[in-house]
Protein backbone atom coordinates (compact mmCIF):
# COMPACT_ATOMS: atom_id res chain seq x y z
CA UNK A 1 0.00 0.00 0.00
CA UNK A 2 1.57 3.32 -0.86
CA UNK A 3 2.01 5.43 2.29
CA UNK A 4 0.20 8.52 2.34
CA UNK A 5 2.43 12.07 1.13
CA UNK A 6 0.75 14.38 3.25
CA UNK A 7 -0.06 18.02 1.04
CA UNK A 8 1.82 19.73 3.97
CA UNK A 9 4.85 17.74 4.11
CA UNK A 10 7.98 19.21 5.29
CA UNK A 11 10.84 16.75 5.39
CA UNK A 12 12.31 19.05 3.11
CA UNK A 13 12.23 22.57 4.37
CA UNK A 14 13.50 24.19 1.32
CA UNK A 15 11.43 22.33 -1.29
CA UNK A 16 8.24 23.02 0.81
CA UNK A 17 9.10 26.81 0.62
CA UNK A 18 9.53 26.59 -3.12
CA UNK A 19 7.13 24.18 -4.43
CA UNK A 20 3.55 25.14 -5.57
CA UNK A 21 2.27 21.86 -4.66
CA UNK A 22 3.23 18.49 -3.69
CA UNK A 23 3.01 15.89 -6.55
CA UNK A 24 2.12 12.37 -6.50
CA UNK A 25 2.61 9.54 -9.06
CA UNK A 26 -0.29 9.33 -11.91
CA UNK A 27 -1.76 6.95 -13.28
CA UNK A 28 -3.18 3.25 -13.40
CA UNK A 29 -2.11 0.58 -11.09
CA UNK A 30 -1.21 -1.72 -11.83
CA UNK A 31 0.70 -0.91 -14.96
CA UNK A 32 3.05 -2.23 -17.69
CA UNK A 33 5.47 0.09 -17.60
CA UNK A 34 6.32 3.26 -15.03
CA UNK A 35 8.53 6.85 -16.07
CA UNK A 36 10.37 7.83 -13.10
CA UNK A 37 11.50 11.34 -13.70
CA UNK A 38 13.73 13.53 -10.92
CA UNK A 39 10.93 16.56 -9.74
CA UNK A 40 8.12 18.13 -11.02
CA UNK A 41 9.29 21.03 -13.40
CA UNK A 42 8.25 24.38 -12.01
CA UNK A 43 6.61 25.60 -15.42
CA UNK A 44 4.43 21.58 -15.49
CA UNK A 45 3.87 19.38 -12.34
CA UNK A 46 4.61 22.23 -9.96
CA UNK A 47 0.97 23.73 -11.86
CA UNK A 48 -0.96 21.28 -13.32
CA UNK A 49 -0.29 18.38 -10.29
CA UNK A 50 0.38 15.88 -12.76
CA UNK A 51 4.14 14.62 -13.26
CA UNK A 52 5.19 15.30 -16.97
CA UNK A 53 3.04 17.34 -17.90
CA UNK A 54 2.47 20.88 -19.86
CA UNK A 55 6.38 22.02 -19.84
CA UNK A 56 8.31 21.00 -22.93
CA UNK A 57 9.51 17.82 -21.65
CA UNK A 58 6.12 16.75 -20.69
CA UNK A 59 4.60 17.81 -23.94
CA UNK A 60 7.81 15.70 -25.65
CA UNK A 61 6.88 12.27 -23.35
CA UNK A 62 3.26 12.82 -23.75
CA UNK A 63 3.61 12.81 -27.45
CA UNK A 64 6.22 9.86 -27.03
CA UNK A 65 3.18 7.92 -25.06
CA UNK A 66 0.44 8.58 -27.65
CA UNK A 67 2.60 7.19 -30.06
CA UNK A 68 3.37 3.58 -28.18
CA UNK A 69 -0.45 3.99 -27.40
CA UNK A 70 0.32 4.22 -23.39
CA UNK A 71 -2.03 7.55 -23.72
CA UNK A 72 -5.64 7.68 -25.05
CA UNK A 73 -5.40 11.48 -26.21
CA UNK A 74 -4.39 12.98 -29.02
CA UNK A 75 -3.17 16.30 -28.03
CA UNK A 76 0.64 15.89 -26.00
CA UNK A 77 -0.79 19.29 -23.89
CA UNK A 78 -3.43 17.74 -22.32
CA UNK A 79 -3.13 18.26 -18.77
CA UNK A 80 -4.59 15.27 -17.28
CA UNK A 81 -3.95 12.27 -19.84
CA UNK A 82 -5.67 9.28 -19.77
CA UNK A 83 -3.14 6.49 -19.62
CA UNK A 84 -3.56 3.40 -20.64
CA UNK A 85 -0.61 0.82 -19.16
CA UNK A 86 1.83 3.72 -18.21
CA UNK A 87 2.44 5.20 -14.79
CA UNK A 88 4.34 8.09 -14.22
CA UNK A 89 5.85 9.57 -11.12
CA UNK A 90 9.27 11.32 -9.64
CA UNK A 91 11.91 10.74 -7.47
CA UNK A 92 10.44 13.49 -5.90
CA UNK A 93 7.73 14.91 -5.32
CA UNK A 94 8.06 18.74 -4.96
CA UNK A 95 9.78 21.08 -7.35
CA UNK A 96 12.95 22.25 -6.09
CA UNK A 97 14.72 26.08 -6.11
CA UNK A 98 15.71 27.43 -9.49
CA UNK A 99 14.53 23.98 -10.53
CA UNK A 100 17.38 22.23 -9.76
CA UNK A 101 18.47 19.20 -9.39
CA UNK A 102 17.12 17.57 -5.95
CA UNK A 103 19.88 16.65 -3.06
CA UNK A 104 21.08 13.33 -2.25
CA UNK A 105 18.64 14.27 1.32
CA UNK A 106 15.57 15.08 -0.73
CA UNK A 107 16.14 12.09 -2.91
CA UNK A 108 16.19 9.64 0.26
CA UNK A 109 13.33 12.01 2.16
CA UNK A 110 11.04 10.49 -0.78
CA UNK A 111 12.32 6.64 -1.58
CA UNK A 112 9.98 5.42 0.51
CA UNK A 113 7.02 7.07 -1.52
CA UNK A 114 8.85 5.49 -4.65
CA UNK A 115 8.96 1.83 -3.26
CA UNK A 116 5.67 1.61 -2.30
CA UNK A 117 4.93 3.02 -5.60
CA UNK A 118 6.48 0.59 -7.54
CA UNK A 119 4.86 -2.50 -5.17
CA UNK A 120 1.61 -1.15 -5.97
CA UNK A 121 1.99 -0.61 -9.78
CA UNK A 122 4.10 -3.43 -10.34
CA UNK A 123 5.89 -2.20 -13.64
CA UNK A 124 7.17 -4.60 -15.87
CA UNK A 125 9.87 -2.02 -17.41
CA UNK A 126 10.39 0.67 -15.26
CA UNK A 127 12.06 3.76 -17.71
CA UNK A 128 14.33 5.78 -15.59
CA UNK A 129 13.98 9.29 -17.26
CA UNK A 130 17.21 11.19 -16.99
CA UNK A 131 20.41 10.43 -15.82
CA UNK A 132 19.86 10.91 -11.75
CA UNK A 133 16.92 9.18 -12.07
CA UNK A 134 18.78 6.10 -13.97
CA UNK A 135 21.86 6.40 -11.15
CA UNK A 136 19.60 6.23 -8.09
CA UNK A 137 17.43 3.30 -9.53
CA UNK A 138 20.11 1.32 -10.88
CA UNK A 139 21.98 1.81 -7.47
CA UNK A 140 19.27 0.92 -5.19
CA UNK A 141 17.64 -1.79 -7.16
CA UNK A 142 20.49 -3.69 -9.09
CA UNK A 143 23.79 -2.06 -6.27
CA UNK A 144 25.35 -1.24 -9.97
CA UNK A 145 26.74 2.12 -10.80
CA UNK A 146 24.83 3.85 -13.76
CA UNK A 147 27.48 5.11 -16.38
CA UNK A 148 26.67 7.77 -19.01
CA UNK A 149 23.06 8.30 -20.39
CA UNK A 150 24.62 7.99 -23.85
CA UNK A 151 25.60 4.46 -23.04
CA UNK A 152 22.18 3.83 -21.46
CA UNK A 153 19.85 5.70 -23.60
CA UNK A 154 17.02 2.89 -24.99
CA UNK A 155 19.39 -0.12 -24.08
CA UNK A 156 17.15 -2.66 -22.29
CA UNK A 157 18.54 -3.88 -18.53
CA UNK A 158 17.38 -7.05 -18.14
CA UNK A 159 16.79 -8.13 -14.48
CA UNK A 160 17.60 -11.67 -13.37
CA UNK A 161 14.45 -12.95 -10.82
CA UNK A 162 14.84 -12.31 -7.36
CA UNK A 163 18.05 -10.22 -7.89
CA UNK A 164 16.37 -7.10 -6.54
CA UNK A 165 13.39 -5.96 -4.77
CA UNK A 166 10.24 -5.56 -6.34
CA UNK A 167 8.76 -6.80 -10.06
CA UNK A 168 10.47 -4.59 -12.66
CA UNK A 169 11.60 -7.23 -15.46
CA UNK A 170 13.49 -4.68 -17.61
CA UNK A 171 14.89 -1.51 -17.06
CA UNK A 172 14.73 0.65 -20.13
CA UNK A 173 16.56 4.21 -19.36
CA UNK A 174 15.61 7.17 -21.35
CA UNK A 175 17.29 10.47 -22.44
CA UNK A 176 15.75 13.36 -20.30
CA UNK A 177 13.33 14.94 -23.08
CA UNK A 178 14.71 18.22 -21.72
CA UNK A 179 18.20 17.33 -23.58
CA UNK A 180 17.36 14.36 -25.96
CA UNK A 181 16.88 14.81 -29.76
CA UNK A 182 14.50 13.52 -32.32
CA UNK A 183 16.47 10.65 -33.11
CA UNK A 184 16.87 9.67 -29.79
CA UNK A 185 13.43 10.05 -28.85
CA UNK A 186 12.90 7.54 -31.90
CA UNK A 187 15.18 5.42 -30.90
CA UNK A 188 13.62 5.30 -27.19
CA UNK A 189 10.07 4.77 -29.10
CA UNK A 190 11.26 1.61 -30.73
CA UNK A 191 13.01 -0.25 -27.52
CA UNK A 192 10.47 0.25 -25.71
CA UNK A 193 7.57 -0.90 -28.13
CA UNK A 194 9.58 -3.90 -28.87
CA UNK A 195 9.42 -4.87 -25.22
CA UNK A 196 5.69 -3.92 -25.45
CA UNK A 197 4.82 -6.53 -28.12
Amino acid sequence: MEPHIPPTCHRCPALAANRSRVVPGYGPAPARVMFVGEAPGYRGADVTGVPFTRDRSGRRLQALLIRLGLSLEADPAVERPRLRGCYLTNLVRCNPPDNRRPTRAEIGACLPYLLAELERVQPRILVPVGLLAAQVLLKHLLGRPAGRMRELHARPIRIEPGTCPGPPEVILPLRHPSRASNEDLETFTSALSALLE
